[in-house]
């Protein structure tokens, strides 16, 4: 049960614990154009882009699919809780292009346009904002092919468990 007075906040019961969480503001990528094109295939209204983000624990989180050649915008924040503190741990992003059957390595559809592995910040509460390279490997080569906008912000919450039985738990963020 959670009783709110002010900004003081009453909790019957309460277990909680600290988590650490990073806010990823996903903003846009740039210059998304296929390899080897003749002409961009910015006139095919089927294509969708997606942000694919997965972190060293095997967890994957996406953002929603977005239309836009070669300049796709998210503006989709995604939130990634940890238990501890994160030093040292990195997020591997992969920008994809769905509903794409030109290309004949694929028969689901979807074509990796760019790679980028990005850290995870070290202090908590600042917004870190940063524009890196996606890169993309053409043979044995690694080819800049994009680029993608983003922030970063790594803060802490305070997660409770509540008791209703001896048999069953369930939290509050």
């Amino acid at each position: 049960m959670d009783f709110s007075r002010g900004k003081e906040k009453y909790v019957y019961n309460n277990k909680c614990r600290e988590v650490y969480v990073m806010k990823l503001l996903i903003e846009s990528a740039s210059n998304i154009i296929l390899l080897n094109e003749t002409f961009p295939d910015s006139f095919d209204r089927r294509l969708f882009y997606r942000v694919i983000v997965s972190d060293e624990s095997g967890r994957v989180f996406s953002t929603q699919r977005r239309k836009g050649k070669p300049t796709p915008k998210w503006n989709e924040e995604i939130e990634i809780h940890f238990n501890s503190y994160p030093i040292g741990q990195n997020l591997k992003l992969m920008i994809v292009c769905e509903n794409y059957y030109n290309d004949p390595g694929t028969s689901t559809g979807q074509v990796v346009k760019g790679r980028a592995t990005i850290p995870i910040p070290i202090n908590l509460g600042k917004v870190k904002v940063q524009k890196v390279d996606l890169v993309k490997l053409v043979g044995v080569e690694k080819k800049v092919d994009a680029t993608i906008s983003f922030k970063t912000l790594l803060t802490t919450r305070l997660i409770y468990y509540f008791c209703i039985n001896s048999d069953f738990y369930f939290h509050l963020d």
